[in-house]
């Protein structure tokens, strides 16, 4: 399996070409992270239309909806001259919906990364619940989330999200442990609130967090500034290969707004 995951790495550092397409940011180059996994300027054309395929960069949804209903979700989508709008509910990841690998590789944790979202809001509105984060592959329909020792059924997996609006004036940067079997999960939650530096969503801003698989640290960035991090106790993203989400949520009022992503980086040794 490893040896999958380094192939699929190499295979797409050739695709995307040897040379970088966007300055090395501060958290990738803190961990001497200066091979660019990827760099993605989203558009709705990226978009899968079947949702299955292996051949996009992004696909509607997430893998534990139907097809049908993620495709459905598309319509939330936009294109436009920021990149990939996404309006009030909707959803993209990069993975496939069966949970296998797109265009855009997954990430090792194995082996450490850094990730990077570029985003704005159309209105600043506390309602407003954007989530830029990472799940590991191996939370799937097929449960292979979970470790030789665990009794049949059970799961447990790491969630990093890299930026939530809406609990504070800042970014809300979050990790979460997750085990259980489906569908009573218990969440160990971690996060910086009441520590967040307050933004003005509407303009552009780059978001991102890097892992160090020595000493098991994840570091949050706003701009290039580190803000939060973290130890993770008994957390198993080492263990785990990530993929990217993004979605524009809403904290109950379903406030009418659009997410625009403009660019999408992740860089490995």
């Amino acid at each position: 399996m490893k040896y999958v995951f380094a192939l699929s790495l190499l295979a797409s550092s050739l695709a995307y070409g040897a040379a970088p397409c966007s300055p090395i940011p501060v958290g990738a180059q803190a961990l001497g992270y200066t091979t660019e996994v990827f760099y993605d300027k989203p558009s709705i054309t990226e978009v899968s239309t079947a949702d299955a395929d292996t051949t996009s960069r992004w696909y509607p949804g997430t893998f534990s909806h139907t097809v049908t209903a993620n495709l459905a979700t598309r319509e939330l989508l936009l294109g436009s001259s920021s990149g990939l709008a996404l309006q009030l509910m909707g959803e993209v990841s990069s993975e496939t919906q069966n949970s296998t690998q797109g265009v855009l590789p997954f990430l090792s944790g194995a082996t450490g990364f850094y990730v990077e979202f570029t985003m704005r809001l159309s209105s600043n509105d506390p309602d407003h619940h954007t989530g830029l984060y990472l799940l590991p592959m191996e939370h799937n329909l097929a449960k292979t989330d979970h470790l030789s020792t665990d009794p049949a059924g059970f799961e447990r997996w790491t969630e990093i999200d890299v930026s939530e609006a809406g609990y504070g004036p800042g970014s809300l940067a979050t990790v979460i442990n997750w085990q259980g079997e489906y569908p009573h999960y218990t969440p160990t939650i971690m996060n910086n609130s009441g520590h967040q530096a307050a933004l003005d969503f509407t303009v552009e801003h780059r978001y991102g967090v890097s892992y160090d698989p020595a000493t098991n640290t994840l570091q949050w960035y706003v701009d290039d500034e580190p803000t939060w991090k973290i130890v993770p106790p008994n957390s198993l993203i080492k263990d785990w290969h990530y993929y990217l989400v993004m979605s524009a949520s809403t904290h109950g009022a379903y406030v009418p707004y659009e997410m625009y992503i403009s660019a999408v980086t992740a860089w490995a040794k």
